[in-house]
C-alpha cells in the first residue's frame, strides 16, 4: 500500500509486459552490435527493464527508496550501481560517464524536464530510448515537421528522433488515462557547429510572441551586419523549420 502511494506521489506508472519490455531494451544500438557500453536507467521501479539491461555498464538511479531495497535484492550484483537519486539532480560527468545511453519509463510529470536534461548533457549521451505520454512522443519526433515545439526545435537541432511504437493503456500499473509511445533519440553523427545559449536563446525568445513576425519578436538580438534585410524576418514561428533556426542562431553577435 505504501509502494503504491509512493508511486502516486512522484507520479510513476510501472509497466507490467515482459515483452514490450523486451522490445524497448531490444531497440537500443548495442544490443545489434553487442558493444559492452555504458548504460543509464532512469526510474526503474520493480526492474521489468533491468533484467534486459545486465550485459550492459549499468548505473540505475531510483528516486524512491522502498523500490531501491527491492532492486538491491532482485539484483545483488548491482548493488553498488543502484543510486537512490533525482536524475535530474545527476551529474553522469561526477562518475566518468562521458559517453552513455539513456533508458528509462520515465515519469510523466516530468517529461519535458527529462527532455532538457538530454540537452543538458547533449555532448554525452549517445543515444535514448524512453516511454513517454503519446502526444509528447508524437509532437518530439513530429514526422511531418509543422508547427513545432520549441523543444521539438531543440532535440532535432542535435539529435535524430524515431517513434518507434504506441503502447496501449492496459499494460500499466496504475493504469494511465492516456497511451504511452516509446520513442528514440540519437546523437547526429556530425556535431551542429551550434551555440546552445543562443540557439536557445532565439528559439525562447520567438515563441514567446509566436504570433508575431521575428522582425518584431527578434528585434533586441545583435545580428551580423545587414543579416535583418533576410527575408526570413518576415515569418513567424510556426513557418521555420529546425534548419531554419540553426541557421539565424549562427548569425547572432556574440558579446
Amino acid at each position: 500500500m505504501t509502494t503504491m502511494k509512493s508511486a502516486k506521489n512522484l507520479g510513476q506508472i510501472f509497466l507490467r509486459d515482459n515483452n514490450i519490455a523486451k522490445k524497448i531494451v531490444n531497440a537500443l544500438y548495442y544490443k545489434k552490435t553487442k558493444k559492452y557500453i555504458k548504460v543509464i536507467e532512469v526510474g526503474p521501479g520493480k526492474g521489468i527493464l533491468t533484467q534486459y539491461l545486465l550485459d550492459s555498464n549499468l548505473l540505475i538511479l531510483e528516486i524512491d527508496s522502498l523500490y531501491v531495497n527491492l532492486l538491491t535484492k532482485k539484483f545483488p550484483t548491482l548493488k553498488h550501481r543502484i543510486l537512490n537519486l533525482d536524475v535530474l539532480r545527476f551529474n553522469p560527468l561526477h562518475v566518468n560517464f562521458t559517453n552513455f545511453i539513456l533508458i528509462g519509463n520515465f515519469p510523466y510529470s516530468i517529461s519535458s524536464q527529462i527532455l532538457f536534461y538530454i540537452l543538458k548533457y547533449k555532448d554525452f549521451i549517445s543515444e535514448c530510448i524512453g516511454m513517454f505520454p503519446k502526444e509528447v512522443g508524437e509532437r518530439i519526433v513530429n514526422k511531418n515537421n509543422q508547427n513545432l515545439s520549441g523543444l521539438t526545435i531543440l532535440i532535432k537541432s542535435y539529435f535524430k528522433t524515431k517513434y518507434l511504437f504506441t503502447v496501449n493503456n492496459s499494460v500499466f500499473s496504475p493504469k494511465p488515462k492516456i497511451k504511452s509511445a516509446v520513442i528514440k533519440i540519437i546523437k547526429r553523427e556530425n556535431k551542429p557547429n551550434l551555440n546552445y545559449s543562443i540557439l536557445h536563446k532565439i528559439v525562447k525568445t520567438a515563441f514567446n510572441q509566436r504570433r508575431k513576425k521575428l522582425k518584431t519578436s527578434l528585434k533586441y538580438i545583435l545580428f551580423q551586419k545587414n543579416f535583418r534585410n533576410n527575408p526570413i524576418f518576415n515569418k513567424r514561428v510556426e513557418q521555420l523549420s529546425v534548419k531554419d533556426f540553426t541557421y539565424i542562431s549562427r548569425k547572432v553577435i556574440i558579446k
